[in-house]
């Protein structure tokens, strides 16, 4: 179990000893109202996340919220367990859904990503699709080979009474002309934003969509300046994933106070 796994299951617990979340809420959960984000329809109260780094990361999440993360993301392996989990949140925190094909075949991954985005639709906040190589879709050199699952899910989406965002993470192996095609495709089919890693990758999207499509800022954050550097580069929020050590639990809130406290990003 992971130094992170065993923080937050114990953040879990100590959520039911009276007084602990509000002493909670005084030293690790400040209000940031100058840094709250309105990314794709979603308000954030804050914009640092957590990745989906762990296993069972759904069991996790009034944890996560506890860490101070404003949202988390969650790869499902029991669609019925997340589900659960998801509806029954007693925190703030949001929690989108990622999408992944794994290592399926084509159409093997294109029924688990529509069906898992299906069932899950009531109770995630926004969805995420993993469009890197995957083993089951390792052919992809073109935006064509994820167009008729991305085009579904878009169709599926017109049948819900609630409108949930479609994120695509993207990755910097992909070539200049790829990633250009597939942010042509985002802006014209209503895919909502991006999640890149690296300062540069973020740059790259946001001038050339000029600041049309939201991204979030991933990779390995090391430091508070890292996690400025994504936002100054056009990243409207960033997921921490790995680099400050997880255990610690004031790992959001030392990016919050440099954010909010420029002079103090060391």
């Amino acid at each position: 179990m992971s130094n992170l796994q065993k923080t937050a299951r114990r953040m879990v617990l100590l959520r039911h000893i009276p007084g602990f979340q509000a002493w909670n809420r005084l030293f690790f959960k400040r209000e940031h109202p100058a840094l709250a984000r309105d990314a794709f329809g979603i308000v954030f109260p804050h914009p640092v996340g957590l990745a989906p780094v762990l296993d069972r990361q759904e069991e996790l999440l009034d944890g996560c919220d506890s860490l101070g993360y404003s949202f988390t993301g969650i790869i499902p392996n029991d669609i019925g367990t997340v589900a659960a989990r998801l509806s029954n949140r007693k925190s703030g925190i949001i929690a989108y859904v990622e999408l992944k094909a794994d290592d399926r075949t084509e159409e093997q991954g294109r029924r688990h990503i529509v069906r898992t985005y299906s069932l899950l639709y009531d109770f995630a906040d926004f969805f995420v699709v993993d469009i890197n190589r995957q083993d089951g879709l390792n052919s992809m050199d073109d935006i064509s080979d994820w167009k008729d699952i991305l085009d579904e899910l878009l169709e599926l989406r017109l049948c819900y009474e609630r409108y949930k965002p479609i994120l695509l993470r993207i990755s910097p192996d992909q070539s200049a002309d790829l990633m250009h095609r597939i942010l042509d495709f985002s802006l014209l089919s209503g895919i909502d934003g991006v999640i890149a890693p690296g300062v540069s990758l973020v740059r790259e999207v946001f001038r050339y969509t000029k600041g049309r499509l939201p991204v979030i800022g991933a990779g390995a954050i090391t430091s508070p300046q890292d996690a400025a550097a994504l936002l100054d580069a056009g990243a409207v929020l960033v997921e921490v994933a790995q680099g400050i050590p997880f255990h610690c639990r004031s790992t959001a809130l030392r990016i919050l106070q440099a954010l909010d406290n420029p002079s103090s990003k060391k």
